[in-house]
């Protein structure tokens, strides 16, 4: 029995809506293998003319590249692949995988060992973010909401979108984005619960509040410290 191969369009679908449906159809061709314009004209059906325009708007994007290859005579053809760019455009799992991570390590090392490591990592993610890890309570009201302005200006370097809210005697940290949201969505306790917490603990060490939160269904994630 001949051997058939089961196509699914679920990701040609996916970049068509993005590209249009005939530059769609060449990235998914590409995927398979390198092709020459004469095979994509062949394949799309269309005339060499047309192909090219849509190669050129491609390669211009970042999503395929050219290059020449010799035959046994005659002149070099010009061929076409995906770059690194194009091949991004086809579905990523990162979020399951990580999900699943997450779940198998916490069965691995247990809840207590996980929450240690969420602190190593917050520790990491404050160092890149220039900040310092403190252990001391801020002095005053004026040392409070510098160092509150720092952390926000520090969220926003990772592109939290945040911004400061002070009034007579509470301060809101605002976030307009998460960047952990899709992986949060199915880990609010180790994400929420934890990472976040440790991270505005190690650089705040001021008590405080999650009034609203992304995870549940509010379209910002809000933090109150009291002064």
């Amino acid at each position: 029995m001949e051997n058939q191969l089961i196509e699914s369009n679920d990701s040609s679908d996916d970049i068509s809506a993005i590209l249009g449906s005939v530059r769609g159809r060449i990235i998914n061709e590409l995927s398979i293998n390198e092709k020459s314009m004469d095979e994509l004209a062949e394949i799309l059906a269309i005339n060499k003319n047309a192909v090219k325009e849509h190669m050129d708007s491609l390669e211009m994007k970042g999503y395929v590249k050219s290059f020449f290859r010799g035959g046994k005579s005659g002149r070099p053809r010009k061929f076409f692949e995906l770059t690194e760019k194009g091949m991004s455009l086809f579905p990523k799992k990162y979020i399951t995988l990580a999900t699943y991570l997450f779940s198998e390590f916490e069965k691995e090392v247990g809840t207590d060992r996980m929450n240690m490591i969420l602190g190593r990592i917050a520790d990491r993610m404050l160092k890149d973010m220039g900040m310092k890890v403190t252990d001391q309570p801020s002095a005053n009201r004026e040392q409070k909401i510098r160092e509150l302005s720092e952390f926000v200006s520090a969220l926003n370097r990772l592109g939290y979108y945040a911004r400061l809210e002070v009034s007579d005697d509470t301060v809101r940290i605002v976030r307009h984005n998460c960047i952990f949201y899709d992986i949060a969505k199915n880990n609010t306790k180790i994400i929420c619960g934890t990472l976040e917490n440790q991270l505005i603990n190690k650089s705040i060490e001021e008590k405080f509040t999650i009034v609203e939160k992304f995870t549940d269904g509010a379209k910002k994630c809000v933090v109150e410290v009291k002064l």
